[in-house]
């Protein structure tokens, strides 16, 4: 303990010098200083003085008592020879006196004299070391404000008493009951025994100069301007700090050396991973504005407004890190204290602040658990500054606040609620599936949300930027699993039931008189506007819908934070083996364990031998329904189209007047008069179609339109009636109008770069309807080199064989019809059966 004392006063007394005359005009008060050292010393040079005459008589009463005992004793020794020597008879005992009576008084006498010595004695022992206790109490008390190093001194010594005496039994006490005395009535408690009063004296003494000395801080930081802006311009204040600063360093240095020896005395007063005592009182005044501010019934106390404590928290230390940097450190430095970041430690001593300001607010979020996803951003960003501006290297209090688990449930359900709330809302408006934007305010091959759409997107990516900067990558993924894909979920099993619905209607559109009466009568007024458009509004709407949420999932995939995610999912999918498919991750994935938090929380992740998983990404399977989906209502629309086409050529189905003679074919320049209806109205659908989906599927739409009308030419119409060359010129006339008209439709780049033929069977049917009948007949446009005299022959001959037949057919430019639909067509010919006729 010398040394320790020694060090201990070397370095207090060069922080003390530098503290109390660091310039020339402090030494100007060294008078005033010394006059009051001089009265201390002379005060305690006079209870040295009182004390030692006390002892001095103690030892006097003793050494009286001391002769008085030797007399005595050496009476009962002369008793005890003459007795010796008048025993008669070697049976009798030594002690069987003459005069028993007068022995035995004097032996009771001296018993109880030699108790008495052992009392005093002890009283004795007893008494100096209380005196020694008491000396150093008032010694240290004396010295706290005036004299750090005779504080410190006396608190050594006071430490240095317990030490020596903790098992000495002297210091028991003097009887056997469990106290020495009652309290007197004027005097301080008697405690049990001396160990127990001493250990009460040195935290008393420990208590008193830590209290002392951190108001003194205090109140020199408030000179200072802590918490505000601090202004080191006074040198008195920094002089203060310093000193104040000092004897908290040097009480603190003294309790951490001397804390195994009151440790084994039962006294703990500083634990080993204790802070620096000066740093631990400075934090103290964030701790007292937060419970005053923001833990008490003010209007500042909210729950939910944690930017507000946070920002407070932030602008204290943004008033004292320079302080701490500049100053604080330089004088840790030059302490016995072990070596800190004095930055880095205020920090760790304010966060236990944040930390039961967060406990404190508990139940609030309990009651609203989208306020703690509020909570859990402005943490976040709270972190990130002392990460980044204050270089905080210590733990998470982020992560500790996620730890809890029943708080991060309660955000977990409150996130489920609030999305199926918002859904639902959207859902039961009027027309959910209503475009937000106008046609042309977008290109056509731009996903136009739907307000459904819209916010179904909104939902999932609001949700994503909360629970962004939650650490634990398992958390993110319950919060994908739980509050996200049920929203998506939800969609497509609302979208599959209006398809559903939609599906048990006929598709043949119930079309109105006006329409058909506008359709008998050529008029294709604006008025009288196709309801299919109406229809494929709607469904396009939903396919609108389904390609807005697919494109953005697709966006989501490919974004960092999913694909963090799906690697974390891929590498417990790698761990556990077993062929494990970690496009699966959602089984079971609330009934997570602690394993599985450590595979997935990984930071680094390792290179997987399955390339497959690195093509795929956590909405994988979200897109693919939503594909397969956007398919669907796909086929629906051209189921539509197709139907609905089809329906309104059942009067040109019917038509019969194709095998009329005597009309001038090359006259007629119009088609007829049941279809052209219909190519005004198709034209406004398929424009109308163009601004509803993208290029590649109106491109899709088109081809399955043709390919249908090329059917319905061929064997309704074609194949199934019968021709004259006339009514065959006239055929190609229609075919070539609805031609042009699937043509002009394709104005996009996509399907320009098509090199399918549009109705190719339907062109070279009406090629052999429409052929001359012989080379005297006057040929119609883009005829065929040979008359139908010349070639038909050979064709329906029965002793053409299909591929001879083919090869005629082939010269002649028809490639798509078949052999027998060739001489199908050739045998209507009504011209060509009578010339063959006639021949034959």
């Amino acid at each position: 303990m010398t040394n320790i004392e020694a060090d201990v006063a070397q370095k207090a007394a060069r922080q003390f010098l530098d503290g109390h005359f660091s310039t020339l005009e402090s030494l100007e008060l060294i008078d005033d200083f010394l006059s009051g050292e001089e009265n201390t010393h002379a005060q305690l040079q006079r209870d040295l003085e009182n004390a030692s005459r006390a002892t001095e008589a103690l030892r006097e009463e003793a050494v009286e008592i001391s002769q008085s005992l030797r007399d005595k004793a050496l009476t009962l020794i002369d008793v005890h020879s003459e007795v010796v020597g008048a025993a008669a008879d070697d049976s009798v005992s030594a002690w069987q006196f003459r005069d028993g009576t007068e022995t035995m008084d004097l032996v009771a006498t001296l018993a109880t004299e030699l108790q008495s010595y052992d009392k005093l004695s002890r009283a004795k022992t007893y008494i100096d070391a209380l005196l020694e206790v008491e000396q150093a109490k008032q010694s240290a008390r004396q010295s706290l404000s005036t004299n750090p190093q005779g504080m410190f001194s006396a608190y050594n010594r006071l430490i240095a008493i317990l030490a020596a005496h903790s098992s000495n039994e002297s210091l028991e006490p003097l009887t056997s009951g469990s106290a020495t005395s009652d309290c007197s009535a004027d005097g301080p408690p008697q405690p049990s025994n001396l160990l127990e009063y001493t250990k009460q004296s040195v935290q008393e003494i420990w208590s008193e100069a830590n209290k002392a000395a951190a108001s003194a801080q205090s109140e020199s930081l408030g000179k200072l301007g802590w918490p505000a802006k601090m202004d080191l311009s006074s040198a008195a204040a920094v002089g203060a700090f310093d000193a104040s600063f000092s004897t908290l360093a040097g009480l603190d240095h003294i309790t951490r050396a001397a804390s195994d020896a009151l440790a084994r005395c039962g006294l703990t007063l500083r634990d080993g991973d204790a802070p620096p005592l000066p740093l631990e009182h400075m934090a103290r005044a964030v701790d007292i504005r937060m419970r005053y501010h923001f833990e008490s019934a003010r209007t500042t106390s909210r729950a939910d407004k944690p930017e507000w404590w946070l920002s407070q928290v932030l602008g204290m230390l943004r008033n004292i890190v320079p302080f701490l940097e500049s100053h604080v450190q330089r004088l840790f430095n030059g302490t016995a204290l072990p070596q800190v970041d004095a930055r880095n430690e205020f920090i760790r001593l304010v966060l236990p602040v944040v930390q039961r300001k967060l406990v404190h607010d508990r139940p609030e979020y309990m009651r609203d658990g989208l306020v703690i996803a509020h909570v859990v951003h402005e943490l976040a960003d709270f972190e990130h500054t002392l990460r980044d501006v204050y270089f905080y290297d210590g733990p998470s209090v982020l992560g500790q606040f996620l730890a809890d688990s029943a708080l991060f449930s309660a955000w977990v359900e409150a996130e489920r609620a609030n999305a199926v709330e918002s859904y639902m809302q959207t859902i039961a408006e009027s027309n959910p599936f209503e475009l937000v934007y106008e046609d042309d305010m977008l290109g056509a091959d731009d996903a136009k949300p739907s307000r459904l759409a819209e916010k179904v997107v909104l939902v999932i990516e609001d949700i994503a930027e909360r629970y962004a900067v939650v650490p634990s990558c398992m958390q993110r993924l319950q919060l994908l699993s739980t509050a996200q894909f049920p929203i998506l979920i939800a969609l497509v099993e609302d979208i599959e039931g209006e398809i559903d619905e939609f599906s048990r209607i006929s598709l043949a559109f119930i079309r109105d008189a006006g329409i058909t009466n506008a359709i008998a009568s050529k008029s294709t007024s604006a008025a009288a506007q196709s309801p299919l458009i109406s229809q494929l509004a709607r469904l396009t709407s939903w396919y609108q819908t389904i390609w807005y949420v697919e494109e953005a999932a697709d966006d989501w995939n490919n974004s960092p934070t999913y694909v963090d995610m799906w690697a974390a999912v891929c590498q417990r999918a790698a761990a556990l083996g077993r062929n494990t498919d970690p496009r699966d991750w959602r089984m079971n994935c609330d009934e997570w364990s602690d394993a599985d938090r450590t595979l997935l929380d990984e930071t680094t992740h390792q290179s997987f031998a399955n390339d497959d998983w690195l093509d795929g990404g956590i909405w994988e399977r979200s897109i693919a329904t939503l594909r397969d989906l956007k398919q669907r209502v796909l086929d629906i629309i051209s189921r539509a189209i197709n139907k609905d086409v089809v329906g309104q050529l059942r009067a040109y189905r019917k038509k019969s007047n194709w095998a009329v003679e005597g009309i001038d074919a090359n006259a007629d320049t119009d088609v007829s008069i049941e279809l052209s209806g219909l190519l005004p109205e198709l034209s406004s659908v398929l424009v109308a179609l163009e601004m509803m989906v993208p290029s590649l599927a109106f491109s899709l739409l088109l081809r399955r339109l043709a390919t249908e009308l090329d059917t319905f030419l061929v064997e309704r119409v074609a194949l199934a009636h019968s021709f004259s060359q006339c009514g065959g010129r006239q055929f190609a006339k229609d075919v070539g109008a609805l031609s042009q008209l699937l043509s002009s439709s394709t104005s996009r780049e996509a399907t320009k770069k098509s090199k399918q033929r549009v109705l190719p069977k339907s062109k070279e049917c009406a090629l052999v309807l429409a052929n001359s009948l012989d080379s005297t007949t006057a040929p119609a446009e883009n005829d065929m080199p040979l008359s139908l005299a010349e070639w038909g022959t050979a064709v329906v001959s029965p002793d053409a064989s299909d591929r001879e037949t083919e090869l005629v057919l082939k010269k002649l430019g028809i490639s798509t019809l078949s052999a027998k639909e060739a001489r199908t067509l050739v045998g209507l010919r009504v011209d060509f059966a009578e010339l063959t006729g006639c021949n034959t």
